[in-house]
């Protein structure tokens, strides 16, 4: 009997049926426990050279469709035992899916093929290290993406330079994602200075231009905003050139939320209009990202509303799609909205919610922030003594990392805080205010800086000392002017 015959045969007997005419003859089983009786009645040798043949026939048969066909294929090879050329397609497909925004599905295949990789095949390791990465930072709960990459490196003296240089940034960015800084981090620094310095020597403006903007973003985090913005921005001129969308939404995000905090609306605009471009040729979590930074210059500019209701819409969007890095920040935006509209009971249950998840996803930088905000919600819905803990947890956590501006944003909080209750600490007030004008004057956060001064202003005049009340509400009004902040009246 020949094949056709056979296959007559099997369907006349109800073992299979058929699937698709067009193509080309497909038919399945009927049942899954038909198929697996008949798949495990094989000896594992010759299920091995059905396998082989398998995904040597979808190779020959379909030359120009292999990226699409490649997570079969690589299939196909890992069940024959050939985990070198299962992990060379497994890369492919986990390229491919990212290709498609199917983060998840990517994610699978690059663990996969990173797992079957020999030791001579240094170039794949990278891949599926970094593509892991790319693929999972936005909603992993993992701590594996670092051990994956420095676990890649480790034998990657004879790797692509620009991989290597590669996977060193992602090893930078994830680990300042855990609250490490350069300083205190020789993991951290010697991973920021290898890419910098293969960048250099590779002569490639794109492979250097990564690692200067993720400096901009350490500058801008740490309380430097203009050189950050500067580097951030000299950055993304040449990203935007290679087409990585991911990174181009990343760095562009990073840098409307330093022109934002400038108090430079117009630029922060521009760049989320072209963000915004390129979001849209991205997948929906890049899309979340720029929203997310549209809510922050709301926030900047005076817009509570505004930046309410876009972070409330992006929180629930990142929420269904498990992006828990936009999940928090999106938490972050809505819960300072929230105060900011005097709204203490709307705050509270986003802000616990980014707090759970920056716990799991190890996002120490809005961990400051989170803390801050919290600890002043609770004091506004009358538990002072949450409040304290949690000021006093933000300020531990900005001081460890050199974060002046979440220091800036606690004492500002604690500060308007002691000023707005029913029987004021004036003197509280007052120190808090101090220091937070000190820090934002010297970051030039301009739009915090005007709303600091004002809260100064009345916590002075109440002091008695009038005088320098009227000076710093002579401050505030001309920065709010020449800002053109919408939460401020001006005589």
């Amino acid at each position: 009997m020949n094949a056709r015959a056979d296959l007559g045969t099997l369907e006349a007997s109800g073992l299979i049926e058929i699937a698709a005419l067009q193509p080309e003859l497909e038919y399945l089983f009927r049942h899954a426990l038909v198929q697996e009786a008949a798949y495990t009645s094989l000896l594992k040798q010759d299920r091995r050279s059905l396998h082989r043949a398998a995904g040597e026939t979808i190779l020959a048969l379909h030359p120009d469709h292999t990226r699409e066909l490649a997570g079969v294929i690589g299939m196909h090879f890992e069940l024959a035992g050939e985990t070198g050329r299962a992990a060379e397609h497994l890369v492919v497909a986990g390229d491919h899916a990212l290709e498609r925004f199917a983060n998840k599905e990517s994610m699978a295949f690059f663990i996969r093929a990173g797992g079957l990789a020999d030791d001579s095949q240094v170039d794949i390791r990278l891949r599926a290290a970094i593509g892991t990465a790319r693929a999972g930072w936005t909603f992993s709960r993992s701590p594996d993406e670092i051990e994956r990459l420095e676990k890649a490196l480790a034998g990657a003296e004879s790797g692509d330079p620009r991989l290597v240089a590669e996977a060193n940034f992602w090893v930078a960015f994830l680990r300042r994602q855990r609250g490490e800084v350069p300083a205190s981090s020789p993991a951290l620094r010697e991973a920021l200075e290898r890419s910098a310095r293969i960048g250099a020597e590779l002569d490639d403006p794109t492979a250097a231009a990564l690692p200067k903007a993720l400096m901009g973003s350490f500058s801008s985090f740490t309380g430097d905003l203009r050189e950050g913005a500067q580097q951030m921005r000299e950055a993304l001129d040449v990203i935007e050139k290679s087409g990585d969308v991911v990174s181009i939404a990343m760095v562009s995000d990073f840098l409307a939320m330093a022109y934002s905090r400038l108090g430079e609306f117009a630029a922060a605009e521009d760049t989320i209009a072209r963000a915004k471009k390129v979001a849209g040729l991205s997948d929906a979590i890049a899309r979340v990202d720029v929203d997310i930074a549209q809510s922050g210059l709301y926030l900047e500019r005076g817009e509570a509303d505004k930046a309410f209701t876009e972070a409330r819409v992006c929180s629930l969007r990142a929420e269904e799609l498990g992006a828990y890095a936009c999940v928090v920040a999106s938490n972050v935006m809505y819960g300072a909205a929230s105060l900011a509209r005097d709204d203490a009971s709307s705050a509270k249950a986003p802000l616990e919610r980014g707090s759970e998840l920056c716990q799991v996803t190890n996002m120490a930088p809005m961990r400051t922030l989170l803390n801050a905000l919290l600890g002043s919600t609770r004091a506004r819905l009358g538990d002072m003594p949450g409040g304290v803990a949690g000021w006093d947890e933000a300020l531990v956590g900005a001081r460890g990392m050199g974060d002046r501006y979440g220091e800036a944003q606690t004492h500002w909080g604690r500060g308007r805080t002691y000023l707005s209750q029913e029987e004021p600490d004036l003197e509280a007030a007052v120190a808090d205010l101090d220091r937070a004008v000190e820090l934002f004057e010297a970051m030039e956060a301009r739009p915090s800086l005007a709303r600091a001064l004002h809260d100064r202003s009345r916590a002075l005049r109440a002091l008695g000392r009038a005088g320098e009340g009227d000076r710093d509400e002579q401050r505030s009004q001309q920065l709010g002017r020449e800002l053109g902040l919408r939460d401020m009246k001006f005589a």
